[in-house]
């Protein structure tokens, strides 16, 4: 009689542990990336720029800066997002003001940054843009990413 109570017990035990594991929230969805978190600009803003500040180490004025850098950034970016698909023609030109803008903000950047600050502020970009969709490529090299088997594999092309 004790041990079926005992075997009964353990079973219950092992029962709720099983379903709370199941119930918990995972950190990283399958395939080992993490989701970019969404939002909206503002929401976006902030959080890079926290990041920004614990990253370089910015003042309050610096960060209140950047911020206000990062909202006009991701308000513009997501108005050329939402014009749609671009045409065959106009991707050419979608990626040229893109790369302008990126050139615009990282400008203001360099005026908010210390010389210090900023060159930390491109090697994080660049090691990001590494582990990002590119990953293997160096900027500005053209490439074609293929995942098979769950890998992903890495093309560079001659463009």
């Amino acid at each position: 009689m004790k041990n079926q109570l005992l075997s009964l017990l353990a079973a219950f035990v092992l029962t709720i542990g099983a379903a709370a594991a199941q119930t918990q929230p995972t950190t990283r969805p399958a395939g080992g990336r993490e989701h970019r978190q969404q939002g909206t600009p503002e929401e976006r803003a902030t959080r890079q720029s926290e990041k920004m500040t614990t990253e370089l180490g910015l003042t309050a004025d610096q960060s209140s800066r950047i911020k206000q850098i990062l909202l006009t950034r991701d308000q513009e970016m997501q108005a050329l997002r939402g014009q749609g698909k671009p045409a065959e023609g106009s991707r050419e030109q979608m990626g040229a003001q893109m790369k302008a803008n990126r050139e615009k903000y990282d400008a203001q950047f360099k005026q908010v940054l210390t010389a210090e600050q900023y060159t930390k502020y491109t090697a994080l970009g660049k090691s990001h843009m590494k582990g990002g969709r590119g990953a293997g490529l160096n900027q500005g090299e053209a490439g074609k990413v293929k995942a098979k088997n769950g890998k992903l594999k890495v093309k560079k092309t001659d463009s």
